[in-house]
């Protein structure tokens, strides 16, 4: 099959890796800043539907649980741009695209990536009773180089100058929430691009982040 071979999924990976440099420069020029924001949604959803091709085996346990985790990711946004409960006081801006009730759709796409990404690396523990506290740890980890770069870009914005220690607890508290339901469900992912795609993400927010600090 397509998704098994190695020479494809290598392909693939290189193509990923090409798309997520363009961004940074991209991202980085005054110049063609607008339109970058303007692919940002398409970037996103080319990203999920590899991510998903590339899922070795599907049941309808797996559909299930992945698009949970997504609405989880999506509900808790929504809960906190509208009402300051959860993350902090902050808005969207228009870069993630349409909105229902002030609130990406794409949201919970980017939390599903993110908790896909961690529960492949983190295999071999990941259906230990302690895996939900070290993946989430993971995730916090990843929201804290991807918050400066992300409100820099207009992804979103906080009230105050300051991130505030809310975002990093809740991120933490809503994180172990997802990772318990995938260790509790037992659920089998197995998929080469995983990882990749969490690797070039992160250092894509990282880059930035250097640019941005640099400039």
């Amino acid at each position: 099959m397509m998704k098994e071979n190695p020479a494809v999924i290598h392909s693939v990976k290189i193509v990923i890796a090409i798309l997520y440099v363009v961004g940074v420069l991209g991202f980085s020029v005054e110049a063609t800043y607008p339109l970058f924001v303007f692919l940002t949604p398409v970037n996103l959803l080319l990203t999920t539907i590899l991510l998903l091709f590339f899922q070795q085996t599907w049941s309808v346990k797996t559909a299930l649980i992945l698009a949970i985790v997504a609405l989880i990711g999506f509900v808790t946004e929504l809960v906190g741009v509208n009402t300051g409960l959860l993350f902090g006081e902050y808005e969207y801006g228009p870069a993630l695209g349409v909105q229902l009730l002030n609130t990406p759709l794409l949201i919970g796409i980017n939390w599903l990536i993110l908790a896909y990404g961690v529960f492949v690396l983190f295999r071999k523990i990941n259906l230990r009773w302690y895996f939900p506290l070290v993946g989430a740890l993971l995730m916090v980890a990843f929201d804290f180089v991807m918050e400066p770069v992300a409100t820099a870009l207009n992804m979103w914005s906080w009230e105050t100058e300051q991130i505030p220690l809310k975002n990093y607890v809740d991120w933490y508290l809503v994180s172990v929430l997802i990772f318990a339901l995938m260790r509790a469900t037992r659920l089998q992912l197995n998929n080469r691009l995983a990882v990749w795609i969490l690797l070039v993400q992160f250092v894509f927010f990282l880059g930035l982040n250097i640019i941005l600090k640099l400039t």
